[in-house]
Parts: structure tokens; sequence; C-alpha cells
């Protein structure tokens, strides 16, 4: 089995760990190139560590792990935002989000894939915090509690969710490519955009 943070074969991230990788400042690789555009909408992917990556049985530090930071920017028109009761959800031209499907390249050819969701229903729950979630007040008032969906408003650029990779034992090596998807809808239309990381390079 591998070392895929992201992976539904990636339960257990020691608390150690995350806490080191919380406290590092990544000089950022560019972003890929292969970005999809839609609806006002496009994505883009930025990586922390470009690798090599070296396979690491367990614990891995930030240098034999890659954090890979899924944005998208809404380009569309505010619109008509009169009245208190909207959220970012219901706010005209926002881009409502219902997953991030990440398909992994090695040398070109599909190696893994999985659909993230995000909260109020993760299916994974350790990343239930790797989300800008909406979250709103209850009718009776605070504490403000009940968590809706992440969304991109109009005018933003936003980190929809940040996913790891630590290159495992029994994982090949080769050039890594990860593509990610990002699922929602604008206005209840579905929309979807599409971005590749810059080649990431595993190696023993």
């Amino acid at each position: 089995m591998g070392r895929q943070l992201s992976s539904r074969r990636r339960l257990a991230v020691p608390a150690t760990f995350l806490g080191a990788v919380a406290g590092l400042v990544f000089a950022f690789a560019p972003a890929a190139s292969e970005n999809s555009t839609q609806d006002g909408l496009q994505a883009s992917v930025t990586v922390s560590n470009r690798g090599p990556l070296h396979v690491c049985p367990s614990g891995c530090d930030g240098g034999d792990t890659t954090w890979n930071f899924v944005y998208v920017s809404n380009k569309n028109d505010l619109g008509d935002v009169f009245g208190h009761t909207r959220n970012r959800t219901t706010l005209p031209n926002s881009f409502v989000v219902t997953g991030v499907e990440q398909a992994v390249f090695v040398d070109g050819e599909l190696y893994d894939d999985f659909t993230f969701t995000p909260p109020p229903y993760p299916n994974f729950p350790s990343y239930s915090g790797h989300w800008p979630s909406t979250v709103v007040c209850p009718p009776e008032g605070p504490p403000c509690n009940v968590v809706l969906s992440p969304a991109v408003i109009p005018g933003e650029d936003t980190a929809i969710a940040y996913l790891g990779w630590s290159h495992g034992p029994g994982e090949p090596n080769g050039r890594y490519v990860f593509r990610y998807t990002v699922h929602g809808s604008v206005n209840g239309v579905p929309a979807d955009v599409t971005t590749s990381s810059v080649p990431i390079f595993m190696t023993d």
C-alpha cells in the first residue's frame, strides 16, 4: 500500500506531522497551464513540492510530501445581492462546490482516482477542514453551526481544497501529474472546471 495522503488508502496522518506541515512556508511551484474555463470559472493548482519525492514508509517529513492547492477563480458578476438572508451558496453567480475529483497519472498512465466530497457530508472526514465551507446561524441565533457547501463567490480566487501526497512503498517511481476536476453548480446549473499540476517526480 502506498503513502497517498489524499486517497481512501490514507486515513491516518500523525498529528505531529500535520502540525509541522502547517508551520512550513512553502515556495510554490508555478501552476500548470492545462486549465479549463467554463461559465466564468477557471481552475488552477499550485504544488508545495515538485520533488523528487523519496519513498518514506511512515512519518514522512515536508521534504517528501507535496500539498496541492486547488484554486477556483469566479470571474462572474456579483449581480443583485439585496437582502441579508443570502449566504455564499445563494449569492447570484456563486459557484457551489459538490466535490473535487483527483486523478493521478504516472508517466502518462492513470494510476489512481478518487473524488473528495466537502462538508457537511465529507467522504474523507480527516480532510473536513481542508475546505472553505459556508457556516450560517440557525433561525434561533448563535451558535452559528449550520454547515453548508463550500462556494466561490463572484470576484474570488479561492483555494477550494488542499490535498496531500507522500511517496510510499509499492508506488511506482516516475513523473506524477495530478488532474483535478472541481464539480459544482452556478445558479443551479451544473458546472465543472479542470486543472492539472506541474509534473512531480517520485523516486526511491
